[in-house]
C-alpha cells in the first residue's frame, strides 16, 4: 500500500485526513472531498488503488489495518482521522478500534457487516461479467446516471481481472466474519456516519438499530442517495463533513 499513496501537507494544524477506498472502487470516489478540504488547507492522504487490487498474498481486515499502520508511521502522521467507504469504513472503525492512541476520529459511510446484502452478490457467482457490473452498479447508486460510465468502467476493469476478482471474494468472506458489534462497543473516539437513504449495500436501517453500541457518535442521512454519498451528493456530504472537522478543532 505505501507505493499506491498520495499526501498533501496543507497549512491547517488539525489531524490529516486520510481517505479510504472501497473493494474495487479507488481514489476516484473521493476527488470532490480531496479537492475540497485540500482547498480548506487541510492534510489529506489518500490510498490511490482499490483493495483488491493491492498486490497482497492474503486478504484480511489485519492485513489492511497493519499496511494502513504502516503508511501513517512512514508518513510521520501520529494522530488521524480516518474516511473510509464501503470496505474502506471498516478498516477505518478497526483501525480506531485497535490503535486509539493513532485515530482522532474516524467518518464512514456504507460500511458493510451489518447485512446480508454486503456480499453484493459475489458470494456465490465470483463471476464478474458485464451482466453482473451492471447489476452490481445498479445496486450501489440510487441515480447511476449522476455518476460517469468513466467511473464505472475502472472498477469493472479492476474486477474483471482475475487477481483482484480472487481478492475480492477473499474480503466478502472476510467481512462475513467480522464481528462489527464487537468492534463498534470497543471505540471510544468520535465516529460520523453519513449514509444514503437508498444504500442496498449497507442499509442504514441496520446502523439505527446498533447506534447505542457507540459511544460517541452522529448519523446523517442524504436523500435520494446510495452506497457512496461522496460521490453521489459531494456537496451534502462536504458539507457535513467539514463541520464534524471544524467541531474536531473547537472551531464550532
Amino acid at each position: 500500500m505505501r507505493e499506491s499513496v498520495e499526501y498533501f501537507r496543507g497549512w491547517r494544524a488539525a489531524s490529516p485526513v486520510v481517505l479510504l477506498p472501497g473493494l474495487f472502487a479507488g481514489a476516484w470516489i473521493w476527488k470532490p472531498v480531496w479537492d475540497h478540504l485540500s482547498a480548506l488547507g487541510y492534510s489529506v492522504l489518500q490510498v490511490l488503488e482499490p483493495f483488491a487490487a493491492l498486490d497482497t498474498k492474503i486478504a484480511s481486515i489485519d492485513l489492511l489495518r497493519q499496511m494502513l499502520m504502516g503508511v501513517l508511521d512512514e508518513h510521520a502522521i501520529s494522530h488521524a482521522v480516518l474516511c473510509g467507504n464501503s470496505l474502506g469504513a471498516l478498516v477505518a472503525l478497526d483501525t480506531a478500534r485497535q490503535h486509539p492512541d493513532r485515530v482522532e476520529a474516524v467518518a464512514i459511510s456504507g460500511c458493510p457487516g451489518l447485512s446480508e446484502t454486503a456480499n453484493l452478490g459475489l458470494r456465490h457467482s465470483g463471476d464478474m461479467s458485464r451482466e453482473n457490473a451492471e447489476r452490481i452498479a445498479d445496486q450501489m447508486f440510487y441515480d447511476r446516471s449522476a455518476i460517469s460510465e468513466a467511473m464505472i468502467e475502472r472498477s469493472y476493469a479492476i474486477a474483471r481481472d482475475r487477481r483482484c476478482a480472487i481478492n475480492m471474494l477473499r474480503y466478502v468472506l472476510a467481512i462475513s466474519k467480522y464481528d462489527v458489534r464487537e468492534c463498534l462497543a470497543q471505540i471510544q473516539c468520535e465516529v460520523l456516519m453519513v449514509w444514503g437513504e437508498h444504500d442496498r449495500i449497507a442499509p442504514v436501517e441496520d446502523w439505527e438499530q446498533n447506534l447505542h453500541l457507540i459511544a460517541r457518535k452522529s448519523l446523517h442521512k442524504i436523500e435520494r442517495c446510495g452506497h457512496s454519498p461522496m460521490m453521489e451528493k459531494p456537496a451534502e456530504f462536504n458539507a457535513i463533513l467539514t463541520k464534524f472537522m471544524l467541531e474536531l478543532e473547537g472551531e464550532t
